[in-house]
């Protein structure tokens, strides 16, 4: 890793994309990502603000990523944790003070307009932080593990991990009995985990050479 004032801006500006794209899904009456249900379940039911859910899963989720990794454990291993704790802490604030419009209650085309952007600018977070070469979210340090493991690319990583996650919603429902909201599943569950592989390896190439174009 090398650090340069044009990656560091880059790469905080990819992580306030990621937090940006689950507090639009938040917005909708679309139900969340696989991920974003699980998190949702325990928010609503232990209750604890994002900023500490993503930390505590930051903590149990990259040792995990390391060693499927293989990765040399070092104190750059702690750094996903603060990550996680600043992208929480942007989704409580834009969620909080209500700096997006919520749209459950205003049609089909603005919430279905919302979770198209939404997908695309976490592919393009994920991109811009790939491309820096920082330590990544959890999350996604998580499924670029599995990656790795399964010798494929960082789209189809995601789409694992975005298979776990639907389990681990589930599984988090049914313990804090949402069955009324359907776990917070829906919509958005489905068409973000299949889409999402696909955006980040479509948006890959250009979005690089945009990149290498602005570091230059």
């Amino acid at each position: 890793m090398r650090f340069t004032v044009k990656k560091t801006t880059l790469y905080v500006a990819g992580l306030l994309l990621l937090g940006l794209t689950v507090s639009l899904m938040l917005r909708t009456n679309l139900g969340m990502s696989s991920w974003d249900a699980f998190f949702k379940n325990l928010h609503d039911g232990i209750p604890l603000d994002y900023r500490w859910l993503n930390s505590i899963a930051a903590a149990v989720l990259t040792p995990i990523a390391y060693l499927t990794q293989k990765k040399k454990f070092t104190w750059w291993v702690l750094f996903p944790v603060a990550i996680s704790f600043f992208i929480g802490a942007e989704i409580d604030l834009i969620i909080g003070f209500d700096l997006i419009p919520d749209v459950a209650q205003r049609g089909w085309f603005l919430n279905y307009a919302y979770l198209a952007i939404a997908i695309v600018l976490c592919a393009v977070g994920l991109n811009i932080i790939a491309w820096c070469d920082f330590p990544m979210p959890a999350l996604d340090e998580l499924c670029r593990s599995l990656s790795v493991l399964f010798k494929t690319s960082h789209g189809n990583g995601k789409l694992l991990g975005e298979l776990l996650a639907l389990i681990l919603a589930v599984l988090s429902g049914m313990l804090f009995s949402y069955w009324d909201v359907y776990y917070n599943i829906g919509i958005t569950t489905l068409v973000f985990a299949i889409l999402i592989g696909p955006a980040i390896d479509l948006v890959k190439k250009p979005l690089r050479r945009i990149l290498e174009a602005i570091n230059a």
